[in-house]
C-alpha cells in the first residue's frame, strides 16, 4: 500500500553478461523488460507475454533498475549502482557491451530514450535536488531541463519527441507535469491532494496512464488512472483494488498496459487491457518483480529458447 510505493519512490528500488544467449528468428519475440531481485540483487530481465522463462541480462552482484528500450530496440538503458553510486548505463538488448553513460557523485536515475534515439532524459540530484536532464548521446553534452528547488523525477518522452511528462513534488505533494522540450513551457495535469506518480504516454500521444493515491474510508492505496495528455481532463480509474498498482507501461499497439502490482508485501507484474479488463498475472516469483517496459513495434529481436542459458526461477502465470 502507501508504505510499499513510498519505499519505491525513496530509492530502495531506486558486469557480468549472461553467457550463452543467442538471438535468432522465431515466432514469439521477447517484448518486455523488467527488474527483479530474485537472484539476491536487482537485475534486468526480459520475457514475453506468453510467459517464457525470464532471461537475466545484467547478472552482476549490485543493483540494476528501470530498463528502457532504445527506439530501434537494439539497446536497453538502465541505472545501476555497480560503481558505488547510481549512474545511467546502456547495454545491447542481448545484455552485451554494458557501459556507463554518466559519471557523477550524485544519483542519476530513471532514463528515458527520445523517439529519435539521439538523447536520454533522466533525473539527477547533482545540483542538490532532483531535476530532469537531457544527455546527447553522440557528444555527451548534458542539458538541464527543469530547474527548481523541489523534486522532478521519472521523465518520459512523448511519442512525437516534443514534450516530456514527469512527476514533481512542488506543492508539498506529487503531481504530474509536462514540459515542452524546446520552449520549457510547463503544464500541470493533476491537482488532487494525494500522490500522482509514474506517468506513461499512450503510443499515439493522446493519453497518459499513471498511478494515483486516493483516500478511502480507512486506507490510501495507488490505483491506475487514465487522462487526456493535452490538459489532464477526463480522468478515469482503470484499477480499483485495496492493493497498490503502479509504474504502468503501454504496449506498442495501444491495447494493453503492463504494470507492477502489490501482492503479499512485494511487487509482481500484471497485464490488462487498456480499459482495465482481462487482467492477468505475468511474473510472480518468490521475490520482487517491477518496472515493466515494452519493446517498440519495429523490433525484429527474437530469441530461441533452445539456445538460451536461462536463469530458472519462480512461477510464470499465463492465461
Amino acid at each position: 500500500m502507501r508504505f510499499l510505493l513510498s519505499l519505491y519512490l525513496t530509492g530502495i528500488l531506486c558486469c557480468h553478461v549472461c553467457s550463452g544467449i543467442v538471438f535468432c528468428q522465431t515466432h514469439s519475440p521477447l517484448t518486455l523488460a523488467f527488474a527483479s531481485n530474485i537472484d539476491g540483487d536487482w537485475e534486468i530481465y526480459i520475457t514475453d507475454t506468453t510467459g517464457k522463462t525470464p532471461v537475466n541480462l545484467t547478472d552482476n552482484n549490485t543493483a540494476d533498475y528501470y530498463p528502457t528500450w532504445s527506439p530501434d530496440n537494439t539497446e536497453i538503458a538502465f541505472f545501476s549502482r555497480r560503481d558505488g553510486n547510481h549512474e545511467i548505463y546502456v547495454m545491447r538488448s542481448d545484455g552485451k557491451h554494458q557501459r556507463r553513460l554518466t559519471n557523477n557523485p550524485a544519483v542519476d536515475k530513471a532514463p528515458s530514450w527520445s523517439p529519435d534515439g539521439k538523447t536520454l532524459a533522466f533525473a539527477s540530484n547533482r545540483n542538490g535536488h532532483f531535476n530532469i536532464y537531457i544527455l546527447e548521446l553522440a557528444s555527451g553534452n548534458l542539458e538541464l531541463l527543469t530547474e527548481n528547488t523541489y523534486v522532478d523525477e521519472i521523465p518520459i518522452w512523448s511519442p512525437d519527441g516534443k514534450r516530456i511528462v514527469f512527476q514533481s513534488k512542488r506543492h508539498f505533494n506529487w503531481d504530474i507535469y509536462t514540459i515542452n522540450v524546446e520552449t520549457r513551457e510547463e503544464q500541470r495535469l493533476t491537482y488532487q491532494p494525494l500522490m500522482d506518480t509514474y506517468p506513461a504516454w499512450s503510443p499515439d500521444g493522446r493519453f497518459i496512464v499513471y498511478a494515483s493515491m486516493r483516500q478511502d474510508v480507512d486506507q490510501a492505496d495507488f490505483d491506475l488512472y487514465l487522462m487526456d495528455a493535452a490538459d489532464g481532463e477526463n480522468k478515469k480509474v482503470l484499477t480499483d483494488t485495496p492493493e497498490d498498482e503502479a509504474v504502468p507501461s503501454w504496449s506498442p499497439d495501444g491495447h494493453k498496459i503492463a504494470f507492477q502490482a502489490e501482492m503479499d508485501g512485494r511487487w509482481v507484474i500484471h497485464l490488462m487491457n487498456v480499459e482495465g479488463t482481462e487482467r492477468r498475472e505475468l511474473i510472480n516469483n518468490s521475490a520482487w518483480a517491477a518496472q515493466p517496459k515494452w519493446q517498440h513495434p519495429s523490433s525484429e529481436l527474437t530469441i530461441d529458447p533452445l539456445y538460451l542459458q536461462y536463469t530458472r526461477w519462480g512461477e510464470i502465470k499465463t492465461q
